[in-house]
């Protein structure tokens, strides 16, 4: 377990049928699907597999977890190292400097969860985890302009817009805008 914090679990994604099973059921949700990756982007099992089989098993530079809230499996969450990700992606952040700059993506899978504070909790936890344990300075975030509970999400932790990154996600076929928003480590809730 990584994290254990208000109701908040958060633990490393293991190679077993169980969290291929829930990835796969949270990837092909529409409305999961409508906020993260887009509808057009649904997984089955052996997608599911072939993504996150190699960050599993540390063959990718992301650590993919599973967060539980009162013991419910609901969420994903994923953070990496920025350094260690290839160059083509560390530019697409556009940052002067990555070194010890990491980033998070996330999302509650379980949609009766959602609008609860528990994405809020979550993050909370996690930018904690990752300033203390991991000695980041700086946190980042790339979310969907369109995306707009997601960003007040981010706001409520702490993240603040630091640049737009136009066309920088692929959605539904088309391009869209991502707001870069970051937390450093001074400025973190505590």
């Amino acid at each position: 377990m990584l994290i254990i914090k208000d109701e908040i679990k958060l633990r490393p994604m293991r190679d077993d049928k169980q969290d291929y099973l829930l990835m796969e059921k949270w990837r092909s949700d529409e409305e999961v699907l409508k906020f993260y990756g887009g509808r057009d982007d649904f997984y089955d099992f052996q997608k599911v597999v072939q993504t996150y089989k190699p960050r599993i098993l540390g063959k990718e530079p992301l650590f993919p977890c599973i967060f539980s809230y009162q013991n419910i499996e609901i969420g994903y969450l994923q953070y990496y190292a920025l350094n260690q990700l290839p160059l083509h992606i560390r530019e697409m952040y556009s940052l002067e400097k990555t070194e010890d700059v990491y980033g998070i993506d996330l999302f509650i899978g379980e949609t009766q969860y959602w609008n609860q504070g528990i994405g809020t909790k979550v993050l909370s936890a996690v930018i904690n985890y990752i300033f203390t344990g991991l000695q980041a300075v700086k946190i980042v975030i790339d979310a969907n302009i369109n995306n707009l509970r997601a960003i007040r999400c981010y706001e409520k932790c702490g993240f603040v817009k630091i640049k737009l990154l136009p066309s920088h996600e692929l959605y539904e076929g088309k391009y869209q805008d991502c707001w870069l928003m970051a937390i450093e480590r001074n400025k973190s809730l505590h």
